[in-house]
């Protein structure tokens, strides 16, 4: 509070008591009674509407940081978040999905994602720095995507020659400078062009069969979009809490009041613009439900689960593998693409 200002509702009479008998000369018409009752109401409105700010403004401060903290990465550990999703589009449709993930908070940032879609699929992927993998339970099959820096040979190192017949080329992949040659292929001119242009990139196969690794040219895979800067919710739950930090980092996030979600006693934040409400959970202040509106519908997403485990006793949590012991492996790009295909038709 201002040090300036009187330190109580008496400081604050006596001050304006004192304005007000310096200015009584010109003021004779009024009567003394009415001049003390307006004058103590005003008062007393000054004063508790200034502690009222004041206080809401300490309180909302204190929120918004206590629930930024709570959403904050844990190096070391393992996010576990199960939540729902439901969108509300213009035309009165709605669409619900069911995510859980589990996010390894330190490198390799290994993610274990299990997705239920409105109808009732359930498709279960994984990804790293490393590599991308998809489960396809009707195979029992993993199919994994190395990442370009950890397939076989050095991805950036090779050449393309004249092929051996019209509209082909040959590719060369190794250390080509000194002529130790990782494996050959023969493509067409039509994907030599892609390939030097970066449209289309390198992937290596790796058989038992035939454990020297053959090349190939693939389309690049599809990068996943990173969550929109407009508020709109991420259904994956990958940007949920980018989301999250945006609206507590902003300045303009505020308390608003108090909402029971089934059942539970939560605390409303909202954005200035009105199109974002973070309600989260008093004394953990962990998410309960995030709210997004638009012009043409809406999102919620409600955390059933939101945890930290401790990452050495839960690491197989982030492993497709360890969670499906009896599945095939395959470690083929060509193969991954099109299971990612056969699995999320609409992406």
């Amino acid at each position: 509070m201002n040090s300036a200002l009187p330190a109580s509702l008496t400081d604050y009479r006596g001050a304006l008591e004192d304005a007000i008998g310096r200015d009584v000369g010109r003021r004779r018409r009024r009567k003394v009674a009415v001049r003390w009752a307006l004058v103590g109401a005003a008062v007393a409105a000054a004063a508790l509407g200034a502690l009222s700010l004041l206080s809401r403004h300490a309180a909302g401060a204190s929120v918004v940081d206590r629930a930024a903290a709570a959403v904050a990465t844990s190096p070391g550990t393992i996010l576990h978040v199960d939540m729902l999703g439901s969108q509300t589009n213009g035309d009165g449709s709605v669409i619900t999905w069911r995510d859980e993930s589990w996010q390894q908070e330190s490198p390799p940032y290994a993610r274990r994602q299990v997705e239920t879609t409105t109808d009732g699929t359930i498709t279960e992927s994984g990804s790293s720095n490393t590599a991308d993998e998809v489960y396809d339970p009707a195979r029992n099959t993993i199919y994994v995507y190395p990442h370009p820096d950890e397939q076989p040979g050095a991805m950036d190192n090779w050449d393309l020659k004249p092929g051996p017949r019209p509209g082909t080329a040959l590719l060369r992949v190794g250390d080509v400078e000194h002529d130790r040659i990782l494996s050959t292929a023969v493509i067409t001119t039509a994907q030599a062009k892609a390939l030097r242009t970066g449209k289309d990139a390198l992937a290596f196969r790796v058989s038992k069969a035939h454990p020297k690794p053959s090349v190939t040219v693939i389309a690049k895979p599809k990068v996943k979009k990173a969550p929109p800067e407009t508020p709109t919710a991420d259904p994956d739950s990958s940007g949920f809490r980018g989301q999250i930090m945006a609206l507590l980092r902003s300045g303009d996030a505020d308390v608003v009041g108090h909402e029971t979600i089934d059942g539970q006693d939560t605390i409303a934040i909202a954005s200035a613009d009105g199109h974002t409400t973070y309600f989260v959970e008093p004394g953990t202040y962990r998410p309960v439900e995030l709210r997004t509106r638009g012009t043409d519908g809406g999102t919620a997403l409600r955390f059933r689960t939101y945890e930290t485990l401790a990452l050495d006793a839960n690491r197989g949590l982030l492993s497709l593998a360890t969670q499906h012991p009896d599945a095939r492996v395959v470690r083929d790009p060509a193969a991954y693409q099109a299971a990612e295909q056969r699995l999320f038709p609409k992406g």
